[in-house]
Protein backbone atom coordinates (compact mmCIF):
# COMPACT_ATOMS: atom_id res chain seq x y z
CA UNK A 1 0.00 0.00 0.00
CA UNK A 2 1.33 3.38 -1.20
CA UNK A 3 1.82 5.90 1.43
CA UNK A 4 -0.05 9.51 0.55
CA UNK A 5 2.69 11.86 2.17
CA UNK A 6 5.91 10.58 3.96
CA UNK A 7 7.84 13.48 6.14
CA UNK A 8 11.50 13.17 5.78
CA UNK A 9 14.15 14.17 8.20
CA UNK A 10 17.70 14.50 7.23
CA UNK A 11 16.16 15.07 3.55
CA UNK A 12 19.29 17.24 2.09
CA UNK A 13 21.70 14.68 3.82
CA UNK A 14 24.13 11.46 2.03
CA UNK A 15 21.28 9.23 2.41
CA UNK A 16 18.76 11.73 2.91
CA UNK A 17 18.60 13.18 -0.62
CA UNK A 18 18.53 9.80 -1.85
CA UNK A 19 15.11 8.59 -0.09
CA UNK A 20 13.45 11.96 -1.26
CA UNK A 21 14.88 11.17 -5.22
CA UNK A 22 13.18 7.67 -4.96
CA UNK A 23 9.93 8.50 -3.22
CA UNK A 24 9.31 11.10 -6.16
CA UNK A 25 10.19 8.60 -8.81
CA UNK A 26 7.20 6.33 -7.22
CA UNK A 27 5.18 8.90 -7.61
CA UNK A 28 4.96 9.72 -4.05
CA UNK A 29 4.06 13.35 -2.05
CA UNK A 30 7.39 13.98 0.33
CA UNK A 31 7.50 16.49 2.93
CA UNK A 32 10.46 17.90 4.10
CA UNK A 33 12.28 20.33 6.48
CA UNK A 34 15.34 21.71 5.69
CA UNK A 35 17.54 24.85 6.11
CA UNK A 36 17.78 25.63 2.60
CA UNK A 37 15.57 25.40 -0.17
CA UNK A 38 18.18 25.99 -2.33
CA UNK A 39 20.22 22.98 -1.43
CA UNK A 40 17.62 20.80 -1.23
CA UNK A 41 17.11 21.50 -4.97
CA UNK A 42 20.30 21.25 -6.23
CA UNK A 43 20.24 17.81 -4.70
CA UNK A 44 17.32 16.46 -7.15
CA UNK A 45 18.18 15.83 -10.53
CA UNK A 46 17.08 18.76 -12.96
CA UNK A 47 14.75 16.82 -15.00
CA UNK A 48 12.84 15.55 -12.33
CA UNK A 49 9.26 15.55 -13.59
CA UNK A 50 6.97 15.28 -10.27
CA UNK A 51 9.36 17.95 -8.26
CA UNK A 52 7.25 21.07 -8.38
CA UNK A 53 3.52 19.16 -7.70
CA UNK A 54 4.60 16.40 -5.49
CA UNK A 55 7.70 18.11 -3.03
CA UNK A 56 6.34 20.04 -0.30
CA UNK A 57 9.44 22.28 1.08
CA UNK A 58 9.50 23.61 4.21
CA UNK A 59 12.67 25.57 4.73
CA UNK A 60 13.23 26.18 8.72
CA UNK A 61 15.74 25.12 11.07
CA UNK A 62 14.65 21.75 12.88
CA UNK A 63 16.20 22.73 16.02
CA UNK A 64 13.86 25.65 16.97
CA UNK A 65 10.63 23.45 16.28
CA UNK A 66 7.88 24.07 18.77
CA UNK A 67 5.24 21.40 19.33
CA UNK A 68 2.53 23.20 17.57
CA UNK A 69 5.03 23.36 14.84
CA UNK A 70 5.73 19.69 15.01
CA UNK A 71 1.95 18.92 14.75
CA UNK A 72 1.52 20.96 11.13
CA UNK A 73 4.60 19.19 10.43
CA UNK A 74 3.35 15.57 10.83
CA UNK A 75 0.05 16.26 9.56
CA UNK A 76 -1.60 14.50 6.55
CA UNK A 77 1.95 12.58 6.70
CA UNK A 78 1.17 8.72 7.14
CA UNK A 79 4.69 7.92 7.01
CA UNK A 80 8.17 9.60 8.63
CA UNK A 81 11.41 8.42 7.61
CA UNK A 82 14.46 9.84 9.85
CA UNK A 83 18.06 9.90 7.86
CA UNK A 84 19.10 12.33 10.49
CA UNK A 85 22.79 12.29 11.58
CA UNK A 86 25.55 14.51 13.24
CA UNK A 87 28.13 16.47 11.13
CA UNK A 88 31.26 14.85 10.93
CA UNK A 89 33.51 17.67 13.02
CA UNK A 90 34.93 17.79 15.89
CA UNK A 91 31.75 19.77 17.06
CA UNK A 92 29.52 17.15 15.69
CA UNK A 93 31.14 14.13 16.66
CA UNK A 94 31.76 15.17 20.63
CA UNK A 95 28.68 17.11 20.84
CA UNK A 96 28.98 20.75 21.05
CA UNK A 97 26.15 21.67 19.19
CA UNK A 98 22.66 18.86 19.17
CA UNK A 99 23.70 16.80 21.34
CA UNK A 100 20.53 15.34 20.93
CA UNK A 101 19.46 15.81 17.64
CA UNK A 102 18.06 12.53 16.47
CA UNK A 103 16.67 11.91 19.84
CA UNK A 104 14.85 14.72 20.19
CA UNK A 105 13.43 14.56 16.74
CA UNK A 106 12.00 10.99 17.28
CA UNK A 107 10.68 12.22 20.78
CA UNK A 108 8.81 15.47 18.94
CA UNK A 109 7.47 13.53 16.32
CA UNK A 110 6.20 10.63 17.37
CA UNK A 111 4.62 12.88 19.92
CA UNK A 112 2.65 14.78 17.32
CA UNK A 113 1.19 12.04 15.91
CA UNK A 114 -2.07 11.96 17.48
CA UNK A 115 -4.62 9.02 16.98
CA UNK A 116 -2.86 7.32 14.08
CA UNK A 117 -1.54 4.07 15.17
CA UNK A 118 -0.75 3.32 11.38
CA UNK A 119 1.17 6.26 10.99
CA UNK A 120 4.95 4.56 9.99
CA UNK A 121 8.25 5.86 11.32
CA UNK A 122 11.54 4.66 9.96
CA UNK A 123 14.62 5.56 11.81
CA UNK A 124 17.90 5.09 10.57
CA UNK A 125 20.14 3.93 12.82
CA UNK A 126 23.37 2.21 13.07
CA UNK A 127 24.47 -1.74 13.10
CA UNK A 128 26.58 -0.91 15.99
CA UNK A 129 23.70 -0.06 18.46
CA UNK A 130 22.19 -3.37 20.32
CA UNK A 131 18.31 -4.20 20.18
CA UNK A 132 16.92 -3.27 23.45
CA UNK A 133 14.87 -6.65 23.26
CA UNK A 134 18.18 -8.33 24.04
CA UNK A 135 18.34 -10.60 21.47
CA UNK A 136 21.07 -9.78 19.62
CA UNK A 137 24.17 -11.96 20.15
CA UNK A 138 26.43 -11.23 22.85
CA UNK A 139 29.51 -9.30 22.11
CA UNK A 140 32.66 -10.29 22.93
CA UNK A 141 34.74 -8.10 26.25
CA UNK A 142 36.90 -6.36 24.13
CA UNK A 143 33.82 -5.35 21.86
CA UNK A 144 31.50 -4.06 24.48
CA UNK A 145 34.71 -1.87 26.15
CA UNK A 146 35.04 -0.16 22.52
CA UNK A 147 31.62 0.03 22.51
CA UNK A 148 31.15 1.89 26.36
CA UNK A 149 34.22 4.13 25.46
CA UNK A 150 32.36 5.24 22.08
CA UNK A 151 29.10 5.58 23.77
CA UNK A 152 30.94 7.96 26.51
CA UNK A 153 33.17 9.57 24.08
CA UNK A 154 31.22 10.20 20.69
CA UNK A 155 27.85 11.54 20.54
CA UNK A 156 26.10 10.47 17.87
CA UNK A 157 26.80 6.45 19.13
CA UNK A 158 24.62 7.56 21.93
CA UNK A 159 21.64 10.02 20.77
CA UNK A 160 21.61 6.71 17.97
CA UNK A 161 20.90 4.67 20.67
CA UNK A 162 19.07 6.79 22.86
CA UNK A 163 16.76 7.34 19.61
CA UNK A 164 16.17 3.75 19.13
CA UNK A 165 14.89 2.56 22.67
CA UNK A 166 12.59 5.30 22.52
CA UNK A 167 10.90 3.80 19.85
CA UNK A 168 11.65 0.18 21.08
CA UNK A 169 9.85 1.50 24.22
CA UNK A 170 6.73 2.99 22.69
CA UNK A 171 5.82 -0.20 21.76
CA UNK A 172 3.02 -1.07 19.42
CA UNK A 173 0.11 1.63 20.54
CA UNK A 174 1.03 4.55 19.39
CA UNK A 175 2.61 4.22 15.80
CA UNK A 176 4.21 1.56 13.66
CA UNK A 177 8.21 1.86 13.46
CA UNK A 178 10.83 0.24 12.50
CA UNK A 179 14.67 0.99 13.16
CA UNK A 180 16.99 0.27 10.43
CA UNK A 181 20.58 -0.77 10.93
CA UNK A 182 23.31 -0.63 8.26
CA UNK A 183 26.68 -1.83 7.96
CA UNK A 184 29.70 0.59 7.29
CA UNK A 185 28.22 3.27 5.34
CA UNK A 186 30.28 3.62 1.88
CA UNK A 187 28.81 5.54 -1.41
CA UNK A 188 27.60 3.22 -4.72
CA UNK A 189 24.60 2.79 -6.07
CA UNK A 190 21.83 0.57 -5.67
CA UNK A 191 22.52 -3.17 -5.89
CA UNK A 192 21.06 -6.16 -4.27
CA UNK A 193 20.80 -6.01 -0.16
CA UNK A 194 20.02 -8.13 2.69
CA UNK A 195 17.78 -7.53 6.24
CA UNK A 196 19.18 -9.44 9.01
CA UNK A 197 17.28 -9.59 12.65
CA UNK A 198 20.68 -9.19 14.13
CA UNK A 199 24.16 -8.57 13.30
CA UNK A 200 26.26 -11.51 12.19
CA UNK A 201 29.56 -10.57 12.36
CA UNK A 202 31.39 -8.82 15.08
CA UNK A 203 31.25 -5.23 15.13
CA UNK A 204 34.58 -3.98 13.05
CA UNK A 205 34.68 -6.12 9.50
CA UNK A 206 30.60 -6.46 9.58
CA UNK A 207 30.57 -5.26 5.94
CA UNK A 208 29.53 -2.32 3.87
CA UNK A 209 26.30 -0.59 3.12
CA UNK A 210 25.83 1.89 0.67
CA UNK A 211 23.93 4.85 1.04
CA UNK A 212 21.80 4.12 -1.80
CA UNK A 213 20.44 0.99 -1.08
CA UNK A 214 19.83 2.32 2.91
CA UNK A 215 17.60 4.55 0.99
CA UNK A 216 15.96 2.01 -1.13
CA UNK A 217 15.38 -0.21 1.80
CA UNK A 218 13.43 2.97 3.45
CA UNK A 219 11.29 3.49 0.74
CA UNK A 220 10.45 -0.12 0.86
CA UNK A 221 9.51 -0.43 4.10
CA UNK A 222 7.66 2.88 3.47
CA UNK A 223 5.35 1.71 0.71
CA UNK A 224 5.34 -1.81 2.06
CA UNK A 225 7.01 -3.29 -1.07
CA UNK A 226 7.31 -7.28 -1.66
CA UNK A 227 5.65 -7.20 2.13
CA UNK A 228 8.94 -6.00 3.46
CA UNK A 229 6.84 -3.26 6.43
CA UNK A 230 4.61 -6.19 7.15
CA UNK A 231 8.01 -8.14 7.73
CA UNK A 232 9.78 -5.90 9.64
CA UNK A 233 7.59 -3.37 11.65
CA UNK A 234 8.48 -3.25 15.00
CA UNK A 235 12.10 -4.54 14.59
CA UNK A 236 15.64 -3.70 14.28
CA UNK A 237 16.93 -5.34 11.23
CA UNK A 238 20.40 -4.79 10.62
CA UNK A 239 20.68 -4.19 6.73
CA UNK A 240 24.14 -5.21 4.36
CA UNK A 241 24.92 -4.98 0.73
CA UNK A 242 24.34 -8.88 -0.59
CA UNK A 243 28.13 -9.22 -1.79
CA UNK A 244 29.40 -8.44 1.33
CA UNK A 245 27.66 -11.46 2.89
CA UNK A 246 28.48 -13.81 0.15
CA UNK A 247 32.19 -13.07 0.82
Amino acid sequence: MSSSKTLVFGATGATGKHVVRMLLERGQKVRVIVRSKEHMMQTLPSNGQNTEKDLEIIEFDLTSLNEKAYEKLVKDCDAIISCLGHNITGRGLCGFSDRRLVTNVVKSATAAVKNSPKTKFILMNSNGVANPNGQDDPRELWERGVVCLIRNLITPHKDNEQAARYLYNLGKDVLEWCVVRPNDLIEGEVSEYTFFSKPKKSLFGAGQTTRANVAAAMVQLCLNEDNLWETWKYQMPVLENSDEYNK
